[in-house]
């Protein structure tokens, strides 16, 4: 019989559940499909420009920007591919009965597979920006040294959006309507409801979707600032750039307050 001496520690639960879900994540579809995916993007950037007849930048920081454009969609991808049916699949499926049985707590749980999950993306991202470094390095001679801050914002953004893919994985019944909500939040409702108040003039700086432009701002030097567009005699739209700290604490605040609000959903939820 186990005892309570047996049982190991919430931390050591944690660990032991995040190793599982990476080894189950590496051995995944979703997993070899984001990587032919990163693999694809790489490709594409490297080979459509020549063929179009246009030369690459000559500066590391412009040329790298290129590619780093394109890392919040692919944090995006990963964050439905991982997290979005992490909870749901487990009444879905029917495997938690197996699960919750055992001594272990459920935000224990839900914690391991969030690391899990994130452990996952940044190395996808990781493969990603070293290939861009590389590329960078052969094409202009260099690496710009903020291309590690941009990185590093990259996983703040996914913490962030992996958080709310848990938040909806924790509610909904299903994987397709987890993925279909995250879907439609980030690419759909984030981006129109931050296009409406940057044309009336109101800073979104609350949207994630806003402060993901960190990503990309980070390579640039001097840091960008916001700027106003004239659409026509009466009508201006502004482009907010967030400042690094204020982006940095907005998706830390995204992602603790969809976690917590998800460990009370999940711990809530019946079968």
């Amino acid at each position: 019989m186990t005892t309570r001496e047996d049982t190991p520690s919430d931390i050591q639960q944690v660990c032991i559940v995040t190793r599982y879900e990476i080894e189950k994540h590496m051995q995944s579809r979703a997993f070899i499909g984001i990587m032919a995916l990163v693999s694809l993007v790489l490709v594409l950037l490297t080979v459509i420009r020549p063929i179009l007849g246009l030369d690459f930048s000559s500066d590391p920081a412009s040329f790298v920007g290129d590619y780093v454009s394109w890392v919040e969609i692919l944090v995006l991808i990963g964050a439905v591919a991982f997290a979005s049916g992490a909870l749901s699949s487990e009444f879905e499926k029917r495997t938690g009965l197996l699960m919750f049985p055992q001594p272990i707590k459920r935000e224990t749980y839900l914690i391991g597979k969030y690391l899990s999950a994130l452990v996952v993306i940044a190395a996808a991202l990781g493969v990603y920006y070293i290939a861009v470094s590389v590329l960078s390095l052969a094409i202009t001679g260099g690496v710009p040294a903020t291309i590690m801050l941009s990185f590093g914002f990259a996983m703040i953004y996914a913490m962030a959006a992996c958080a709310v893919a848990f938040l909806f994985s924790s509610i909904l019944k299903t994987n397709t309507a987890s993925i279909v909500a995250m879907v439609l939040v980030f690419m759909m409702v984030f981006s129109i409801v931050g296009g409406l108040l940057s044309m009336s003039n109101i800073d979104p700086f609350f949207m994630p979707s806003n402060a993901a432009g960190v990503i990309s701002y980070s390579l640039e030097d001097p840091y960008p600032v916001s700027s106003t567009t004239q659409m026509g005699q009466n009508m201006s739209m502004t482009t907010y750039v967030p400042s690094e700290l204020n982006a940095t604490l907005m998706l830390l605040g995204w992602a603790i307050g969809s976690l917590v609000v998800a460990v009370v959903a999940f711990k809530r939820r019946q079968f």
